[in-house]
């Protein structure tokens, strides 16, 4: 392979139930921007390799296979991407390739940087608007990321979106779901909930029942980083919403999210799909508050392109199961644990269900409200539709829970429910002559790290000053904080983040059934309650245990912590 090639960096392989992936080779630039986790976690090894390249597609084949790989494979919608496979290994072994990860990085004179990936889909567990607007999501196309939608359901068909719809699971178009498994009722169940059709005396009618409805099956069956990548960018010039209710396994043990190239697939979503205004990714917080989980450990939750989504009763309760954290941006109704109301929607056999429920039964309904917003401007981008978001939910029906606070910027914020319960008209009618935003600029600066020890006895405190960009960053949407810490139990971990305006923000709460010795790995961990503050000033950022009281002698290191900021110079709202 000659010397310029551009093969930098790499990320083994690893499966973890249904989960397989490869190893990688990206760009520095890549691993810079994307989560670099689950290093810890890596349970089993695969014999795929993932590597960049913008050069001459034959010299590539032609060494690689003097090598021993497989002749190279581009992979569907990430551009220079290719995959390689060695059939003289096992297809599933418990230790990595490093002899033959090396034959790769022998003939790479550059600086290679190790990576991991570790992404695990969740095997599954109305907001009315006013008349007057007459919206009805005629126009917008919605993906259901899920097990398969049954198109030919009544409340379905004549809403249904062949050319959206795809089956990644089987290899085949038909999204219609495989009745051999009757658990494969949630993507049916998901699609009526937004696209229902009206007045024909059947389940019910969705929250936008002239929208376009399609299927991408990834869910049933054995799935990989690259095919949810796939999913992530099928027919993005076309698809208006994705939306996804799954997430890592929501035990309270895993500390996961997208791999390499599903988060390259969410950006390039962001950033090409809908014209260059942006895909709409519409994602469930999470259903396992029950076992002291928080979505701050979920990727997919925390990813910057996400809508996370969390749910309330009727009677304006959080419901047991619901997840917190700091990255939700707004609530929808779902039912709880009990048998109070649910969700009213499709079934398969062309059925009903009186019982949807769970967080992933609330996404969806904000995706259909997303629909109405987009019908009534299609102009809005990505961020538009976030902005709306944060601007257009009820505090007063969820005021009863516990945890509401207002940030310096006058947002009321609750990591239960983010900026509140979404109010569609409301919504929609600020969309119809919504200005987009201003463009953002992105900075970051790392705390300093003097003492980097902590545990029980004590804490660790560290302060930066920033000037938000050189001023470029007057109003906040998105910060991260990128985080390396070592510790024998990482569920112990809490980190606060204070802005310079006072605005404290739980980043992680504890997770007590967490007992790895992993850590995190630079874990990205998004807040949206600093959202439209001016950032210049002193941040402190604090990492402490104050949950493990049988583990008094407990030790940890902070090795790194970066924060990462976005937003405008200009103010968004004039």
């Amino acid at each position: 392979m000659s010397t310029n090639k551009e093969i930098i960096g790499l990320i083994y392989a690893c499966e973890y139930l249904y989960f397989v992936v490869g190893n990688y080779l990206i760009e520095p630039h890549e691993l810079l921007v994307h989560h670099n986790h689950g290093e810890n976690d890596v349970n089993h090894y695969s014999n795929v390799w993932y590597f960049h390249s913008t050069d001459d597609l034959n010299e590539i084949h032609e060494t690689i296979i003097q090598q021993g790989f497989s002749f190279a494979q581009p992979v569907d919608g990430i551009p220079n991407v290719y995959k390689v496979k060695r059939e003289d290994h096992p297809e599933i072994h418990h230790e990595p390739f490093h002899n033959t990860t090396n034959i790769l990085k022998q003939n790479n004179k550059q600086d290679y940087r190790k990576n991991y990936t570790n992404g695990m889909p969740l095997n599954m567990n109305l907001v009315p608007v006013y008349e007057e607007l007459k919206y009805t999501g005629k126009g917008i196309r919605v993906a259901i990321i899920d097990d398969g939608i049954e198109h030919t359901h009544d409340d379905l068909k004549d809403n249904y979106d062949e050319e959206i719809s795809i089956n990644l699971n089987w290899n085949k178009k038909d999204p219609m779901p495989r009745y051999e498994d009757p658990t494969n009722t949630h993507g049916t169940r998901c699609a009526g909930e937004i696209a229902m059709a009206a007045n024909n005396t059947k389940c019910g009618v969705g929250v936008a029942y002239n929208a376009k409805v399609g299927g991408i099956v990834l869910l049933d069956g054995k799935t990989n980083d690259e095919m949810e990548a796939r999913a992530l960018i099928n027919a993005n010039s076309l698809v208006d919403i994705y939306s996804g209710s799954w997430g890592p396994t929501d035990d309270g043990l895993m500390v996961d999210g997208p791999g390499v190239m599903a988060q390259i697939a969410f950006e390039i979503g962001a950033t090409k799909g809908r014209n260059g205004k942006g895909s709409i990714y519409v994602f469930a917080s999470g259903n396992g508050r029950m076992l002291f989980d928080n979505c701050a450990s979920d990727g997919y939750v925390g990813n910057i392109y996400t809508v996370a989504i969390s749910s309330v009763t009727m009677d304006g309760r959080a419901p047991e199961y619901a997840e917190r954290c700091a990255a939700v941006i707004a609530t929808a109704y779902s039912g709880g644990l009990d048998d109070g109301v649910k969700i009213v929607t499709s079934d398969i056999n062309n059925t009903c269900t009186l019982s949807h429920t769970g967080t992933s039964a609330a996404a969806p309904l904000a995706a259909g409200v997303i629909a109405l917003a987009l019908e009534a401007n299609g102009n809005l981008t990505w961020r538009d539709v976030q902005h709306l978001l944060v601007r257009n939910c009820e505090v007063a029906p969820l005021s009863k829970n516990s945890g509401w606070s207002t940030n310096a910027a006058g947002f009321d914020f609750n990591p239960q429910f983010g900026f509140g319960l979404l109010n569609a008209y409301k919504l929609v009618k600020e969309a119809i002559g919504w200005s987009t935003v201003p463009k953002k600029s992105i900075c970051a600066t790392n705390f300093p790290i003097k003492c980097k020890y902590f545990g029980r006895a004590s804490k660790f405190v560290s302060t930066v000053t920033t000037n938000g960009c050189n001023g470029y960053i007057k109003y906040l949407e998105h910060v991260q904080l990128c985080v390396t810490i070592r510790y024998p139990k990482r569920g112990m971990v809490e980190i606060d983040l204070k802005s310079p305006k006072n605005t404290t923000c739980k980043m992680m709460e504890p997770r007590r059934l967490d007992e790895s010795n992993k850590g995190f790995f630079e874990w990205k961990i998004k807040s949206l309650q600093f959202w439209g503050e001016n950032p210049s000033g002193e941040w402190t950022v604090i990492v402490k245990d104050e949950t493990s009281n049988l583990f008094t002698g407990l030790t940890g290191s902070v090795e790194k912590l970066r924060l990462i900021m976005h937003g405008t110079k200009k103010n968004p709202y004039n």
